[in-house]
């Protein structure tokens, strides 16, 4: 799965919402030592002096360094300031691989391989205790790569229709009925029924935005 994460509390965060033309790739997991952790990047950037001032504003770096330089790259080495969350960590916690992790227009796309729907409420309520904005972006079988399928999905939809999944209301027969899901949410039927069909509705969406209007069966 890919999450897009965007929080001036992650490292980096506010240099990757400054509007600059850049793109940043891990290039090694954070690694800690006695308190103390570092993160290796590789960046591209048409103005590596404009990303370095950004980089030493944002409060979310205690200090970088030049690892290398060739051409339109540079690796820096960075040491994340103290007290900002380090979401790879909660990724191991979890028992899930970390796949890959580079930057978006404002903040980082996160893919994750992981087989247990809980680990990722787990992490979306991490990043929900840690006020960090985490939306579901990209779903993906791990046998067939190259079938991806997008499906923007906010966190509270994700958790509705993980919840009502599992609960067996897609099943037939139904395991569970609306009524049950509207209990444990707290919320009426109505509101309940509304709030299914609005999630069904961005996943469906993004399933059959992209297909042609040719390739519909014709006589």
């Amino acid at each position: 799965m890919e999450l897009d994460v965007t929080s001036p509390q992650v490292v980096l965060g506010p240099t990757l919402a400054s509007d600059l033309d850049v793109t940043v790739y891990a290039e090694r997991l954070p690694v800690s030592h006695e308190g103390t952790t570092w993160f290796q990047v590789t960046v591209l950037a048409a103005d590596f002096d404009a990303f370095e001032d950004a980089l030493a504003a944002d409060p979310t770096v205690a200090d970088s360094e030049v690892f290398a330089a060739y051409g339109d790259r540079r690796t820096y080495r960075l040491t994340i300031a103290p007290d900002i969350p380090v979401m790879t960590e909660h990724v191991a916690s979890f028992g899930d691989e970390l796949l890959d992790l580079r930057s978006t227009a404002d903040g980082w796309r996160v893919r994750i391989r992981t087989t247990d729907r809980a680990s990722i409420r787990e992490f979306l309520a991490f990043c929900a205790e840690q006020d960090i904005d985490c939306r579901l972006a990209r779903v993906f079988e791990a046998s067939d790569p190259v079938g991806e399928i997008a499906m923007p999905v906010e966190r509270d939809a994700f958790e509705l229709l993980a919840t009502a999944f599992e609960a067996g209301y897609f099943e037939v027969p139904r395991a569970t009925s609306l009524a049950d899901l509207a209990e444990h949410f707290d919320v009426s039927e109505s509101t309940m029924s509304v709030r299914l069909r609005r999630a069904l509705g961005h996943v469906v969406g993004s399933l059959v935005a992209d297909v042609p209007s040719d390739s519909a069966e014709t006589e």
